[in-house]
């Protein structure tokens, strides 16, 4: 009797470990790598949370089936089983070709989405908004400008007050005249940040602290992918810099959004050296989340770029270019564009969210 019930006791257990492994998700590509920030969603458009370097995400809450979507992939709704290993599609989109002359401008046009979520029950805030970037890059003095066109929708009026004026000033837009890593290394110096192979076609960016990013180089699509894990960077960096002041409300800050997550995915388009131009970005997305008491629930910010349409012109044929690009700003234009550049869709469960906001 002993004996049975010992291992009555011990299948238990053994089933417990099973459930608990069963909750833990890796996305990879086709290739079996892992795919770091991918977002992983819930049934009822709540993301649960995203992927680590190693693409993995160790608890989705009990969720037996999650769409998941990334800015480079295909979104996919899967149930989650044992072990919990899921496969992308790479997605269609790709950067549209070039040819360098000696025009002295850069055009590029970026469109982008922005969301945000917040799971409370209560609030169920929701901001979205999309829009189009017509960049202009001088390639003489390495300055860029830029113009957007946009919509906006909010379920509470006084959030997306605010978050337009805040979002009116926003730097993103997809050209940036220095490269990723000349950027890194000098907002990143007192840290130590530094790029060390890490394989072939790979690197590993660290810190006095550790790992903090990676870069993977696929030379069969001539793309360079960076992922960073922005806001351990960020904290090491006031760590190394701040004062007593700035690092105690730093800390403070922390207490009150917990789990913290800030994860930077970058895309650029790179020749067979393995060099690129600020034109050469293709794609990118920086992704928030974290547990606010202030609204009872995991607030996650999203923001996605996708470089739609690039050219050297001249100053007459930019006016042009960007005359002929504007498109009156609805939500089903909206869509109708993401489908035209075959710009990879959120996932259903979220595009219901969306819709509610948006209608």
């Amino acid at each position: 009797m002993m004996m049975v019930r010992f291992l009555m006791m011990v299948a238990v257990a053994m089933m417990t470990a099973v459930s608990a492994q069963a909750q833990k998700i890796q996305t990879v590509d086709k290739d079996g790598q892992p795919i770091p920030y991918a977002s992983i969603i819930s049934e009822d458009g709540n993301v649960i949370g995203t992927t680590d370097l190693n693409g993995i995400l160790d608890d989705v809450k009990g969720a037996e089936v999650v769409s998941i979507t990334h800015v480079a992939y295909q979104p996919k709704k899967v149930k989650v089983g044992q072990g919990g290993r899921v496969m992308l599609e790479d997605a269609d989109f790709g950067l549209p070709e070039i040819t360098v002359t000696k025009k002295p401008l850069v055009y590029a046009q970026t469109y982008y989405r922005w969301i945000y979520l917040n799971d409370d029950p209560e609030t169920k805030v929701c901001y979205y908004r999309a829009g189009v970037f017509n960049n202009s890059y001088d390639r003489k003095t390495k300055k860029v400008s830029k113009d957007e066109s946009h919509i906006s929708a909010c379920n509470i009026g006084i959030l997306k007050t605010a978050i337009n004026l805040i979002f009116n000033g926003h730097k993103a837009g997809g050209l940036n005249p220095k490269k990723v890593e000349d950027r890194l290394k000098d907002n990143f110096k007192e840290t130590g940040l530094a790029f060390s192979p890490n394989g072939p076609g790979k690197q590993r960016i660290t810190d006095k602290y550790g790992v903090v990013g990676s870069v993977t180089d696929n030379h069969d699509k001539g793309e360079r992918r960076y992922s960073l894990e922005a806001h351990k960077m960020m904290l090491h960096l006031t760590q190394e810099t701040g004062s007593d002041k700035k690092k105690a409300k730093s800390e403070k800050k922390e207490a009150r959004k917990k789990n913290y997550v800030d994860q930077d995915f970058l895309v650029y388009r790179i020749d067979d050296d393995g060099n690129y131009a600020p034109e050469d970005f293709v794609m990118g997305q920086y992704s928030t989340s974290y547990d606010d008491e202030k609204y009872n629930g995991r607030v996650v910010i999203l923001f996605q770029m996708f470089t739609t349409d690039r050219a050297y012109v001249t100053k007459d044929e930019l006016k042009k270019i960007k005359k002929e690009n504007k498109m009156k700003m609805t939500y089903q234009n909206i869509l109708d564009f993401e489908r035209a550049h075959n710009i990879p869709p959120v996932p259903s469960d979220l595009g219901k969210r969306i819709r509610e906001v948006v209608k």
